[in-house]
């Protein structure tokens, strides 16, 4: 009984070790998925890769980095704004 314990202890041991040293491989500020975020993702990949250039998700997908970078500098003026608003009304 205890070395089945042990045994099981140390394939946990290893299975999580093997899975930390992938992860790793993914580089520093890469953020660790488990197994199945990682076959999600390809699945979803390899789903996304099979649609016609029009279909929606496609499309979605296209339009989607322009709307973050268009956020980011609504949000950057937004800051501004309230950078200067703040100075104003401090100002007598």
């Amino acid at each position: 009984m205890d070395r089945l314990v042990i045994a099981a202890l140390a394939g946990a041991a290893g299975v999580i070790a093997w899975d930390l040293s992938r992860s790793a491989s993914h580089g520093p500020g890469a953020p660790r998925q488990g197994w199945l975020a990682r076959h999600m993702l390809g699945h979803m990949q390899s789903i996304l890769a099979s649609m016609p250039e029009d279909a929606p998700p496609k499309l979605v997908m296209t339009i989607l980095p322009k709307l973050q970078a268009q956020n980011e500098t609504i949000i950057a003026l937004l800051r501004e704004q309230n950078e200067l608003l703040r100075g104003r009304r401090t100002a007598p």
